[in-house]
C-alpha cells in the first residue's frame, strides 16, 4: 500500500515540473528501511528515517548497504516527537500501528509540507474509519486543507493525506 501511494504521488499532475532530487522524504518508524530505500531508488533527493527501536535503525542501515545506498539515506533513533527534527517533508511515510498513529496526528500532519503527502499505514481494516476521523478532525483544528483517500488490502489499510 505504501509503495503504491508513493508511485501515485510521483505521478501527480504538476509534480513533473519539480526535479525528483529536490523532493524530501521521511520514513517515520522505518522498521527495515524499505520505504525510505524505495523512495531513494525512485529518485527522491533527501531521504531519511527514524525508529524508536535501535535494532530497526541498525537493520535499516544494513539494508542500505545491501542496496548500494551507503551514505545516501540516514537512519536515526528517535520517536515521533523527536524524529522529524523540526523539519517538514514533501513525503512522509508512517507505517506504524493505527493505535499509535492516532496518538500523534498533529505531529504527523506538521511533518508534511503544503502540497506534500502523508502516507499512514500499518492500520488494520477495522481501525480505518477511526484513524481517518482522528486525522480529519486534527486537520480541521489546525486549519489545514487537503484530501484524504482510504485504501484496503486484505486486513490492512492506509490513509493517504494530500495537503494543500
Amino acid at each position: 500500500l505504501c509503495i503504491e501511494a508513493l508511485i501515485d504521488f510521483l505521478k501527480q499532475p504538476g509534480l513533473e515540473k519539480t526535479p525528483l532530487e529536490e523532493l524530501t522524504c521521511c520514513d517515520a518508524g522505518c522498521g527495515s528501511g524499505i520505504l525510505a530505500i524505495s523512495a531513494k531508488k525512485l529518485g527522491l533527493g533527501s531521504v531519511f528515517g527514524f525508529d524508536n527501536d535501535p535494532d530497526a535503525v541498525r537493520i535499516s542501515h544494513e539494508n542500505t548497504e545491501l542496496n548500494q545506498l551507503v551514505g545516501e539515506i540516514d537512519f536515526i533513533k528517535g520517536d515521533i516527537d523527536s524524529g522529524f527534527q523540526n523539519q517538514s517533508h514533501d513525503l512522509v511515510f508512517a507505517n506504524i500501528l493505527g493505535v499509535v498513529l492516532m496518538e500523534f496526528p498533529e505531529q504527523l500532519l506538521n511533518s508534511v509540507k503544503p502540497g506534500g503527502r502523508l502516507i499512514l499505514s500499518g492500520i488494520l481494516k477495522v481501525e480505518l474509519q477511526q484513524v481517518e476521523y482522528v486525522f480529519r478532525k486534527q486537520m480541521e483544528e489546525m486549519g489545514q486543507t487537503g484530501s484524504i483517500h482510504l485504501h484496503e488490502l486484505g486486513e490492512w489499510s492506509d490513509v493517504v493525506i494530500d495537503l494543500i
